[in-house]
């Protein structure tokens, strides 16, 4: 199995054009960005593309962080120093991801994890920058961000990604990018039936078959082969 393959999903291109509409300074129309939904589905790998494509932060969230000590972690990344007390973090933030040639955009894996106060940090540096804030979170990150109408009011509804269970299309695309697999649609069927559409689980699956078409010395997938994997297989992981 292939690391690091990375495929252009549905949920991905949408996520794509909404960043680049934020990230055109000429064009584009500012605001932060939301990427929400299950576990399982992309949003981070779909971050940390972004993110190796086009620069800026990345930083993924820590439970209960106080505001000291999510300013210092972003301070570093943004800046390359921790500073002492929350505010003179937020300001070198702001003086650093102000300045004209700053790739500035924040990816925040793990939102939801953060306290609202936390949020609200984010929304003064977008205030005060201009900078793309990509909020990432499971489905609860929504109705945190909606308690807060001045954050709330920040997403437009063209930013604002909700991403779907993955496709057969999606799963077809990865198990012969990542191993080299030609499933047919029935087996794509079985995999999508099995994994429920989470994109984790589906990596797992493909992980199995490819072992099963290694022992059978084939690169071809077909339907009885992909029942051999069991519901348990399928649901646990």
């Amino acid at each position: 199995m292939k690391k690091g393959v990375f495929i252009e999903t549905a949920n991905v291109t949408r996520f794509r054009a909404a960043l680049a509409m934020a990230q055109d300074t000429e064009k584009g129309r500012p605001g932060m960005l939301m990427v929400s939904g299950e576990a399982g589905l992309g949003k981070t790998l779909a971050a940390l593309n972004a993110h190796a494509e086009n620069g800026g932060v990345y930083l993924r969230a820590w439970e209960d962080w106080t505001q000291a000590a999510f300013l210092q972690a972003l301070c570093f990344e943004v800046a390359g120093l921790r500073p002492h007390g929350a505010n003179r973090c937020k300001t070198r933030i702001v003086e650093v991801m102000g300045q004209a040639d700053a790739n500035s955009t924040i990816f925040m894996d793990e939102a939801d994890r953060l306290h609202i106060g936390r949020l609200e940090d984010l929304r003064d540096i977008h205030d005060l920058t201009g900078a793309p804030i990509v909020l990432i979170g499971e489905l609860g990150l929504g109705s945190r961000v909606a308690a807060r109408s001045r954050i709330d009011d920040r997403i437009p509804s063209e930013f604002r990604i909700r991403f779907e269970p993955i496709t057969n299309q999606d799963i077809s695309m990865y198990a012969a990018a990542a191993a080299g697999l030609k499933l047919s649609a029935e087996a794509c069927a079985v995999v999508h039936a099995l994994c429920k559409g989470n994109f984790r689980r589906a990596h797992n699956l493909i992980i199995s078959l490819e072992q099963m078409a290694k022992a059978a010395e084939t690169g071809k997938v077909d339907e009885a082969m992909a029942k051999r994997l069991s519901p348990a297989k399928g649901g646990k992981k």
